[in-house]
């Protein structure tokens, strides 16, 4: 823009100015009729101040809006971290309650078996790999555990302490290759001898029954339990079910597949049993 138009262009933009203010002043009194030139003037400044009023409403609502999505935010948050607080404590009741449901059945069981003394503990450690072949106790000399002493837990026999610190003990389950246990054949009071299947190379979390006489009429649900023989294990305690009797006769016996009444894939609480005499 030339310097010639910017100096005649200064001076009318301050005569409009002038005349604004003096419009302003002299239409802010309460009239009922205005001049002509008034009423044009304002014709032209109404549209522009509808304009600038609408702008700034939206401004307004757009900084409102900000700051309600900030607070929808804050509230977002906070309500994520007390769901989360909430799925914790849910978490922890659940495990509260199946404990709770455990130890219900570890007394109902204990109140069953009136001529033993039993005393409850608590798995710590197991063995490398999907079976307890042995496990760890937190109970040991100091709680008056003894080697060979028998486990059980509220569905079946579980194995016996083999090795006792001060204040935990090592305990080899029925599962293990090494176990034997003196047994008998619920229904036909056949003994025999129960074995657990799982070695170094193979795992299936099952036991036989072996040294069973040839006669024998073992069939499929038969249950097996302790015979009491060999002063290890008390009389009556269930070892588990036969689930197949095999066809092969070995050394004049019979040989029975045995499926653990006790949960090897889940064990957690647990109770030591003797005799009452002892």
């Amino acid at each position: 823009m030339s310097q010639f138009l910017k100096r005649r262009l200064l001076p009318i933009v301050i005569v409009l100015a002038v005349l604004l203010i003096a419009l302003t002043i002299v239409t802010s009194g309460q009239r009922e009729n205005l001049t002509k030139i008034e009423g044009f003037i304002g014709n032209i400044i109404a549209p522009v101040q509808g304009g600038l009023y609408r702008v700034a409403t939206s401004v307004s609502r757009f900084f409102q809006s900000f700051e309600e999505r900030r607070e929808l935010k804050e509230q977002y948050e906070e309500l994520k971290e007390r769901v989360a607080v909430l799925e914790q404590q849910q978490l922890e009741m659940d495990e509260i309650l199946r404990e709770n449901q455990r130890l219900k059945r570890l007394l109902d069981f204990k109140q069953e078996k009136e001529n033993f003394v039993l005393t409850g503990v608590r798995v710590i450690g197991k063995n490398p790999g999907n079976w307890f072949n042995t496990l760890i106790i937190d109970k040991g000399a100091n709680h008056g555990v003894t080697v060979n002493m028998a486990l059980v837990s509220d569905k079946g026999l579980v194995g016996r302490v083999i090795d006792v610190a001060d204040n935990w003990a090592k305990v080899r389950t029925i599962v293990d290759g090494q176990s034997s246990i003196s047994a008998m054949v619920e229904r036909t009071r056949d003994n025999g001898m129960v074995r657990g299947n799982n070695t170094l190379t193979f795992e299936d979390g099952m036991c036989q029954m072996i040294n069973l006489p040839l006669n024998s009429d073992i069939i499929e649900g038969d249950r097996i339990i302790t015979s009491g023989l060999g002063g290890i294990f008390p009389k009556g305690i269930l070892i588990g079910e036969v689930v197949e009797v095999l066809d092969e006769e070995r050394e004049n016996y019979k040989t029975a597949i045995v499926k653990p009444a006790a949960d090897f894939l889940h064990m957690e609480e647990l109770l030591i049993i003797r005799s009452a005499g002892e």
